[in-house]
């Protein structure tokens, strides 16, 4: 159960890997995106992401899902973290919307 759990963090943690790759062209805030996630896995510097930082990374992750501190997460803890994750990429998505409105408003 706890390799699963490991397992599922890691996956979460590193879903967007994709987006690391930064092949997005010209696409406005988006096409940094990729650059912009690799610096912040990247805590020393180095051009490389390395496997504590990895796993630093997937740890906060599980930090922040595991709410009430039992190191363990429940599917209610997931869901939660699932639902929050969707709201801010939601908000995220009107903030860029309304920006470019706004650019094509001028």
């Amino acid at each position: 159960m706890k390799k699963i759990l490991m397992l599922s963090v890691f996956a979460m943690a590193f879903g967007a890997m994709p987006a690391l790759a930064d092949h997005h062209g010209d696409k406005g805030d988006r096409g940094d995106r990729g650059a912009k996630m690799f610096e912040k896995h990247d805590t020393n510097g180095d051009g490389a992401i390395s496997k504590d930082e990895f796993i630093s990374h997937a740890t906060d992750r599980f930090s922040e899902m595991d709410t009430d501190g039992d190191n363990k997460i429940t599917k209610e803890e997931a869901k939660a973290a699932h639902e929050k994750r969707r709201a801010e990429m939601k908000e995220r998505f009107q903030e860029r919307k309304e920006k470019r409105d706004d650019v094509k408003k001028d």
